[in-house]
């Protein structure tokens, strides 16, 4: 196996992070020498201390430190950060590398000329990182307590609202609207040490819309999604959680659809252990829907209405890692930690979407989310 090389800032490169547990804003190199050798990290004065406390890696170096031994070898020269690489790898011998393909196509193109080939390597480049260890399954449920504790900040907002003639939710006299509600989910994720993501509070009709974030005044009576997805600070592992809820009765039909996501998470759980086919939990999962009556396809106004995403994803350093579970084969293993979302879109109705996390174990998975399943919220 070819060395493999690092450039990148691990604040925003799950694999450089995975690889030294070493957060920076700027960025640093990253090498493990052939076939799982020493493995070394290159930083500036301003980080080299820091790193050297704390970084996961076998050798620590300053590149004021490479730059003055580059000087005693080639006084003439004034070596750019690209020489300097290129000066570090050739005096460990090393003249190819494997690198992720996400890796700088410039910089690549500058190795190359200087005589370092950079081979890119498909997803996932540490392909141990799809396994967590013990340790990393107790972040994620550490984020994942975070999660739920915004998650009922947003949902106690909602069920403090009253309703007015108009079907509309109401707090304090004023309008109640997404904004509100994700500010202070958002709020509260961030007093724990999370930064929230794009957190979602779509009402009505804009939650047909898997993504939508939703902005605007919140309808009574109708079914609202909470899609909560923070990334812990100080660990790097994010949580991920999704529920639906009304304020009011729910029509019969979104009570209808939010049961029947209901059992197609079931369903899911039942299904998911080692060894599994992904895309057989999903197909299973839409063929329960269209039993139920909820028929997935294009609709006659030419929109998507049904279960037309994913049934879930790896989570982990990143919000979606491999593997997946949906329309793309994949089998699950021991130790994958993946989220379960299944959900029902109509633009006449909305969304309704329930999302857990579990851990895939020998004989079937366990839920790492502790988060009651309710839709109503009534006085």
């Amino acid at each position: 196996m070819n060395a493999r090389l690092i450039y990148a800032a691990s604040e925003h490169s799950a694999n450089l992070f995975y690889a030294t547990r070493f957060f920076a804003p700027d960025p640093f190199l990253y090498l493990q020498e052939a076939d799982g050798g020493a493995t070394h990290l290159c930083t500036t004065s301003l980080e080299v201390d820091r790193a050297r406390r704390t970084a996961r890696v076998d050798h620590v170096h300053d590149w004021a430190d490479i730059r003055a031994q580059s000087k005693i070898i080639f006084p003439q020269r004034v070596l750019d950060e690209t020489g300097l690489i290129v000066f570090f790898l050739k005096q460990l011998g090393i003249h190819t590398v494997d690198v992720p393909s996400s890796f700088p196509l410039g910089l690549a193109r500058k190795l190359d000329e200087l005589g370092i080939k950079a081979e890119p390597v498909p997803d996932p480049f540490w392909p141990q990182r799809t396994i967590k260890t013990d340790e990393e399954i107790a972040l994620i449920e550490a984020a994942l307590r975070i999660t739920a504790r915004g998650m009922n900040a947003g949902i106690q907002l909602i069920r403090q609202a009253t309703i007015d003639s108009d079907s509309m939710l109401r707090l304090n006299g004023a309008p109640l609207t997404s904004e509100q509600v994700r500010g202070e989910i958002n709020a509260q994720l961030v007093r724990e040490g999370a930064m929230p993501g794009h957190t979602i509070v779509a009402g009505g009709t804009q939650g047909a819309d898997p993504h939508e974030e939703g902005h605007g005044p919140l309808p009574a009576h109708a079914p609202i999604i909470l899609d909560v997805f923070p990334r812990v600070m100080a660990t790097g592992y994010w949580g991920d959680m999704t529920r639906t809820v009304c304020r009011g009765r729910a029509p019969e039909r979104v009570r209808r659809a939010w049961e029947a996501v209901r059992q197609g998470q079931e369903l899911a759980f039942s299904l998911i252990r080692n060894g599994v086919s992904g895309k057989s939990v999903h197909d299973a999962i839409t063929q329960q829907f269209t039993a139920a009556g909820f028929v997935t396809g294009i609709l006659p106004n030419g929109r998507q209405g049904g279960f037309f995403h994913g049934t879930g994803h790896g989570l982990g350093l990143e919000i979606h890692e491999s593997p997946g579970i949906g329309n793309k084969d994949q089998t699950l293993a021991t130790g994958h930690v993946v989220t379960v979302e299944p959900g029902l879109y109509y633009p006449d109705m909305g969304g309704v979407r329930i999302e857990d996390v579990v851990v895939v174990e020998p004989e079937g998975c366990r839920n790492l989310t502790v988060q009651e399943k309710f839709l109503e919220l009534v006085d």
